[in-house]
């Protein structure tokens, strides 16, 4: 359809009336999430934001697979709108219990998840499933309580509708039918043409979890920052070891501050298992394949090297993740303009081709030297604790004997290069567990360091 064009218009004009027309279950209307107009009932406080979004309130329908109920929740605030109509259009809430004529602040809050995901023929099949995990998470835990916090799944499961008089899963399936129209799958050439109803199939999930946390941004120094990674790689630690999960997406959007008090030590929870897979709990890997978030992906992520995806991976983000809040800043007070980025070396994480993105991190992590000149010297210069965190995660990570640098070493030309079996990268997957003991002893070290500071 070309609006520029006379046939194009008239279209758009004829969608426009059909629409202003169509019942609400053919617009996408969903009846398990209702709006709030009087909250005269409701006990749920006021707004501590300035969005205007945190004053509209929902009671939402969850419905959870395992034990087949519904449970009613109203919410408190929006963190985060689905700002978008592509991909997974995922929205989050703080609610609480909905009991009877209002909210039942005593239960709680929690954190309700919604989101359309990839899915497959049954919808139930598609191989990364969050809340099977999470499951699985809160029952390994529920038998052994970790002296850390972890994600708890209060309710998981798809969302349904009512169709006919029938139960069904909502999915874009479901919603092309009731127009009755059949969805198509897209072509695999994306150069290809497509018609409006060639869409993916996806699901509606809906997920409820606490503890309830806060971005990453939320902490008042560096000391703050360090517990709260130091306390989210605990718990993925955990996790991989007893319930046997990779989680493969490790950044700054994925490990929230959870305060219990407004002058208590924060913790670090660790959260968004949707990349996350089954791995064997001997050999703690998974098989290649390019996932996570820019710019915290490994070199091996980046490139789908041939080599098992591994803790290394995860703790490589981390490290990304430190350099990257280091130099842009841990806080508002702290933050470095999109311009001044522009200046530093580490711009280049997010932007290229998937090659030259990995190209220069190797550059910056070959060596002790490049990396403290390249990138630690970088940091906002009123960070103490932060280069030192960073200079010891990169030797643990980079500097093992065993398996040096980034690169193999220089050839006769002076060459840098990658090629075979003893790519550092890949090499290092030998001595995995080696490695993760001297990352995490660094994190007990500095993490003691950071609490040090809360005591003075």
């Amino acid at each position: 359809m070309r609006i520029s064009e006379l046939a194009g218009r008239k279209m758009l004009i004829s969608w426009l009336v059909r629409w202003s027309m169509c019942p609400e279950d053919r617009l996408g209307y969903d009846p398990t999430m209702r709006r709030v107009f009087d909250q005269s009932d409701l006990d749920i406080g006021g707004s501590n934001n300035d969005d205007p979004m945190d004053d509209v309130r929902y009671t939402i329908d969850c419905y959870d697979d395992e034990s087949k109920k519904t449970v009613k929740y109203v919410t408190k605030r929006t963190i985060m709108p689905a700002d978008t109509l592509l991909g997974r259009h995922t929205r989050c809430f703080v609610a609480t219990r909905y009991a009877g004529s209002g909210s039942d602040s005593s239960a709680g809050e929690v954190a309700i998840k919604d989101l359309w995901l990839p899915a497959t023929h049954p919808s139930f099949g598609y191989q990364r499933n969050e809340i099977k995990l999470l499951r699985k998470i809160r029952d390994t835990f529920e038998q052994d309580t970790p002296d850390h916090i972890y994600p708890k799944l209060i309710v998981g499961g798809h969302v349904r509708l009512t169709q006919k008089d029938k139960s069904v899963i909502d999915t874009t399936d479901a919603i092309f039918k009731a127009a009755g129209v059949k969805r198509i799958d897209p072509p695999s050439d994306s150069d290809a043409d497509s018609a409006w109803n060639q869409q993916l199939l996806r699901a509606h999930r809906r997920t409820l979890m606490s503890p309830v946390g806060h971005s990453i941004k939320t902490v008042q120094n560096e000391a703050e920052l360090i517990i709260v990674l130091a306390e989210a790689m605990r718990c993925y630690s955990s996790i991989l070891s007893q319930c046997g999960i990779l989680h493969r997406d490790i950044s700054t959007n994925n490990i929230l501050v959870v305060r219990d008090g407004k002058d208590t030590i924060p913790r670090g929870l660790l959260i968004d298992f949707d990349l996350a897979v089954e791995v064997n709990k001997h050999k703690r890997s998974a098989c290649p394949e390019s996932l996570g978030t820019m710019p915290y992906m490994s070199i091996a992520n980046i490139l789908n090297l041939d080599t098992p995806r591994m803790a290394l991976d995860d703790w490589e983000s981390l490290l990304y993740v430190v350099c990257w809040l280091a130099t842009v800043g841990i806080s508002s007070d702290h933050r470095v303009a999109d311009a001044e980025l522009e200046n530093k070396q580490i711009k280049h994480w997010r932007t290229g081709t998937t090659k030259m993105i990995a190209d220069a991190k190797r550059n910056h992590m070959d060596s002790a030297k490049s990396f403290r000149f390249i990138i630690v010297k970088k940091f906002c210069e009123q960070y103490e604790l932060l280069p030192r965190f960073a200079i010891a995660l990169h030797n643990a990570l980079f500097g093992n004997e065993k398996c040096p640098g980034a690169y193999l070493d220089d050839d006769d030309d002076g060459n840098k290069s990658t090629d075979g079996p003893n790519d550092p990268l890949i090499k290092r997957c030998a001595y995995v567990d080696e490695i993760v003991a001297n990352l995490e002893g660094v994190l007990e070290k500095f993490k003691r360091k950071a609490q040090a500071v809360f005591k003075l």
